[in-house]
């Protein structure tokens, strides 16, 4: 029987928001954005959502189309910035993932985040070889609930759990038909009662 565990990113395997926001105030003036601060509180209450509601969120004043356009030169810069630079880790993300294949269980990530955000995470820890298939809706334009749906497929899963920190990443997975686990240690909270892990290493007992 072919399983994996789904991790999310943001809350589940790293906390980036400081380095995103580091990142995002030194390219907004580049852009002509120079009465625009950046906060963590700020970005945290946007987690999780995927990139169009970033645009909208961070640049109201514009139509659309142009928010994107101008969301898309803070997505390079963030990608480039922890490419270098890495993020707080959330547990001991290499151990997790090897003893995950050891015990003959893959590795997969789906999040809500921008291209080549997950790739910039996976090289700068050397984590490449680690994980057996991502997406993200920067790749797809598809939520949560198609890419969950499309990493299954694609990996030909028969058992297969996601590890998220969210309501939303819930409520994807219901949608789904994808057991959940909540990250209890991240960002947010869920209200159903679902199996928890009160850190990333707990998930090797629970799976």
């Amino acid at each position: 029987m072919k399983r994996a565990v789904i991790f999310d990113m943001d809350g589940t395997l790293w906390d980036s928001v400081d380095n995103i926001v580091i990142s995002w105030n030194q390219a907004l003036p580049k852009i002509g954005i120079k009465d625009l601060v950046i906060t963590r509180e700020q970005l945290l209450g946007l987690m999780g959502k995927t990139m169009d509601k970033f645009a909208e969120a961070l640049f109201p004043q514009y139509p659309q189309k142009k928010g994107m356009e101008l969301f898309h030169v803070l997505e390079l810069a963030e990608n480039e910035y922890l490419r270098q630079h890495g993020a707080v880790l959330l547990g001991d993300v290499e151990a997790v993932f090897r003893r995950l294949h050891d015990q003959g269980c893959g590795v997969c990530i789906v999040s809500n985040c921008q291209a080549g955000y997950i790739e910039a995470f996976l090289a700068h820890y050397h984590l490449d070889d680690l994980v057996d298939d991502l997406e993200c809706y920067g790749n797809t334009g598809c939520g949560k609930v198609d890419n969950l749906k499309a990493v299954i497929a694609r990996q030909g899963l028969e058992k297969y759990w996601y590890l998220g920190d969210t309501q939303g990443d819930y409520d994807a997975c219901a949608e789904a038909g994808v057991p959940f686990i909540w990250a209890s240690y991240g960002f947010g909270t869920v209200e159903a009662k679902v199996p928890q892990a009160d850190s990333l290493e707990e998930i090797l007992q629970i799976v």
